[in-house]
């Protein structure tokens, strides 16, 4: 019986990070607005969490104060 809960833990460490889900987050800071994978500083504003990269990027064209000049 040991062996099989250890076995289950075991297989329960090695494969929790394959079901992480990543998060991107749309930070601005004043000045201009960035894409992260982390958790933005303390200093910057988030304006948005998403699933992909891609869509933290379409949503920063989409955001005024993130569009260039």
């Amino acid at each position: 019986m040991r062996r099989y809960l250890i076995a289950a833990v075991l297989v329960t460490v090695f494969a929790a990070p394959a079901f992480a889900v990543e998060r991107f987050y749309l930070a601005y800071d004043g000045k201009r607005c960035e894409v992260f994978s982390h958790k933005p500083p303390a200093g910057m504003k988030v304006l948005g969490t998403y699933d992909s990269q891609h869509d933290a990027r379409k949503a920063m064209d989409k955001k005024d104060r993130c569009k260039k000049g």
